[in-house]
Order: structure tokens, then sequence, then C-alpha cells
């Protein structure tokens, strides 16, 4: 993350999904204790002023990193999203979430988030809620990783026939026009839309890059 506009914009982001309309397609998939909870709550961020990595975070890192400020003592319920102030480099991504454990056997599931400020390929082209380039495009892949991270935490929950979560069933796929997405706070993002089975189903929902009309935002 480049500057304090985007911690604050981040902030705002994960301070009002809960309770908004684009949480709520979580809640259709279930496990053996019951529904998903489109219900997260937000514990805050804390600033790491170590040496920002210069390439892109791998997976066992960005476990290393998080349970590293977790004092090795992670909630095994919880998402950490890592967010640096460097770039990827040359990827052929903009954003992912993982798995894995702390040193002590702790279950932790993170997500990393490179700097995205000038990184055409991850822009959403938001030309509505006044956000910068850069706080869009990570609002963009914040909320793509974090609804496959509420369905799918550790790879084994909920995916299509061809492997897809639900973010990747309505990725880059955006409302018509200038739809956006208003969270509970009153905020408003332009996002990747999520695949919700209960609107393919009604035939309630928007079409994605394939066709199938299971999206929503």
């Amino acid at each position: 993350m480049n500057d304090a506009l985007e911690i604050s914009g981040i902030d705002a982001f994960f301070s009002g999904f809960p309770g908004s309309r684009y949480s709520t397609t979580s809640q259709e998939y279930t496990d053996k204790t019951g529904n998903v909870s489109g219900q997260a709550a937000y514990a805050g961020h804390v600033i790491d002023t170590t040496a920002v990595p210069n390439k892109a975070l791998t997976t066992s890192q960005a476990i290393s990193e998080a349970c590293k400020i977790v004092g090795n003592n992670p909630d095994p319920n919880a998402i950490y999203f890592i967010y640096t102030a460097s770039g990827a480099g040359t990827v052929s991504y903009c954003a992912w979430h993982s798995w894995g454990s702390c040193s002590n056997g702790k279950p932790i599931q993170v997500a990393y988030m490179p700097n995205l400020d000038g990184v055409s390929g991850c822009d959403p082209g938001d030309s509505v809620t006044g956000h910068s380039k850069g706080l869009s495009a990570l609002a963009n892949v914040t909320a793509h990783e974090l609804m496959e991270a509420l369905s799918d935490p550790r790879g084994v929950s909920w995916f299509d026939s061809s492997g897809n979560e639900k973010g990747d069933k309505c990725a880059w796929s955006f409302p018509a026009g200038n739809g956006v997405s208003t969270f509970a706070n009153g905020t408003q993002w332009k996002l990747q839309m999520e695949w919700s089975n209960a609107a393919y189903n009604a035939g309630t929902g928007l079409a994605n890059q394939s066709g199938q009309k299971g999206c929503i935002y």
C-alpha cells in the first residue's frame, strides 16, 4: 500500500463490508458448522516498519510475515491481508489468497496485496466513486480475494467443476454503466461482481464473461 489515503480507504472498505449486499453471497455456502457468515468483523491494521520487500511475496513468506505480526497465535477463523508498498513485479496476477500454518502448527489464512499504483491490468476503470486508481485497484482485488477466502479458506471448500472459486466465476465482470457496490457504512466501490448460486437458480443474476447469469454486486 502506497500512502495514507489508501490505508484509510482500505480501512473504510473492510469496516463497511459486513452487512453489505456484496457480502451476502457468502451465506449461501455451508460447512459442518452451518452457513458461512457474511458478518466478518474488521480488527484494524498494523503497520510493519521493516524493510519493504523488493519482489513478490511467496506463500511461505506471506505466512511467515503474518505469523510474526500475530506472535504465532493467529485467529484460526481470520484472514490476514498483507499490503506492501512495493509492487509484485512481472507476475500474472493482481493479488492472491492462500493458507498454511505457523511454526507451532496453528492454521492461518493469508492474502497478498502488492502495490497496484500504475498497474493498468489491475485497474477496474473506476470513474464514479472518486477513489484514486491505486485505491480502486486494491479494493477491487481485495473484494475478490476476501470473498474467495470466506467461501474457500483452505482450498477444500467451494469451487465449481472447473476449479473456479466464487470470485473467479465473475472475475473482471462489472455491472453495466456506473453500477457500484454500496457498503453498510455508505462507502461506494467499483468491484468485480461475485457469483451467487441463488441468483443463478432464480435467473436474477447478471452475466459473467462466459454468459452465465449468476453475478451480483
